[in-house]
């Protein structure tokens, strides 16, 4: 049997190498979603030898499934789920779940403990010589709580008062109600997100043939300062509009070096909001600098300033 910790020292190079492989594959497809940067972490060797002591494993090498190590931590429970599956369901290694906090939860709902799912990520072709990361994914909440409590209070070997874990316990049904706060808070301001997001995404794609700046900021501006005229309906409207004035579409064509004009998604909904409010357009217009433009919109659908 290989000692393991001589073991970890000669294969440091190719552990790391295995956890970097598995870290990557990860943040290229869900980077935008990590709180907190994603590392590799190869076993102290002075630590396997401890677990080793301790848990006396047959072949250390092969049963210590944390000799590389990656933690994926993202802002609340809604996201874990693309974390989850881009590691259930990578062709490039195999994935078993070895913790599921949520079916300890299902099996014992009185419970509040260390929550945080770990997968056994082996490189392939999975056999006697397949590298082993252990993959945690938690959420900032549960990454916070453990990090404060997880060594102290359940890798200790001496006797844990018991208040002490009675406010652990209590910590962490907070934490539970507070993802669940934030989880609808999250999910409210997606909702009122929608229609915006659905008005960019309708006005690039009419716009998307001038080939003009995508005024992304600009647009947003836009939609803030006319909030109350935005709605479910107003990405069809927009459609609406753009079949009905079709000449709206050349004007922009011939003035993508004017200020406002250069951004064609904007410069589009602003002649909807034109032919909607008439004058009282004016009112809430947020660009100063771009008055010039807005009379010339004016000019163009034919409604006097």
């Amino acid at each position: 049997m290989e000692e393991i910790g001589a073991y970890i020292e000669a294969n440091r190079a190719e552990l790391e190498a295995w956890g970097l492989r598995v870290c990557d594959g990860i943040t290229e497809a869900h980077g935008a979603l990590l709180k907190v940067p994603a590392s590799v972490r190869v076993k102290d060797p002075q630590s396997a030898r401890g677990k080793q002591i301790r848990k006396a494993y047959e072949d250390p090498v092969r049963n210590m499934t944390d000799l590389v190590g990656v933690r994926f931590v993202v802002l609340t429970s809604t996201d874990l789920l693309p974390i989850r599956n881009a590691i259930e369901q990578s062709s490039s290694w195999s994935a078993v779940q070895a913790r599921d906090p949520d079916e300890e939860i299902e099996k014992d709902p009185d419970t509040f403990s260390y929550q945080s799912h770990h997968y056994e990520v082996r490189s392939l072709p999975v056999g006697a010589d397949s590298i082993c990361c252990e993959v945690q994914v938690r959420t900032l909440l549960q990454h916070a709580i453990a990090e404060l409590s997880h060594d102290a209070m359940y890798k200790t070997t001496r006797a844990v008062p018991s208040q002490a874990k009675r406010l652990v316990a209590r910590s962490m049904a907070l934490m539970e109600t507070t993802d669940e706060l934030l989880c609808r808070a999250m999910e409210a301001v997606r909702e009122s997100d929608a229609p915006g997001l659905a008005v960019q995404r309708v006005a690039s794609e009419l716009t998307r043939s001038l080939h003009g700046g995508d005024g992304r900021s600009l647009v947003e501006e836009l939609l803030s300062a006319y909030a109350t005229e935005i709605d479910g309906h107003t990405a069809d409207a927009l459609r609406t509009f753009v079949r009905d004035n079709g000449f709206v579409l050349d004007k922009l064509r011939g003035r993508l070096d004017q200020g406002l004009f250069a951004y064609p998604p904007a410069a589009l909904l602003s002649y909807w909001l034109v032919e909607r409010l008439e004058r009282a357009a004016i009112s809430q217009w947020p660009f100063p600098g771009s008055r010039a433009e807005l009379t010339k919109i004016f000019s163009d659908m034919g409604i006097a300033e």
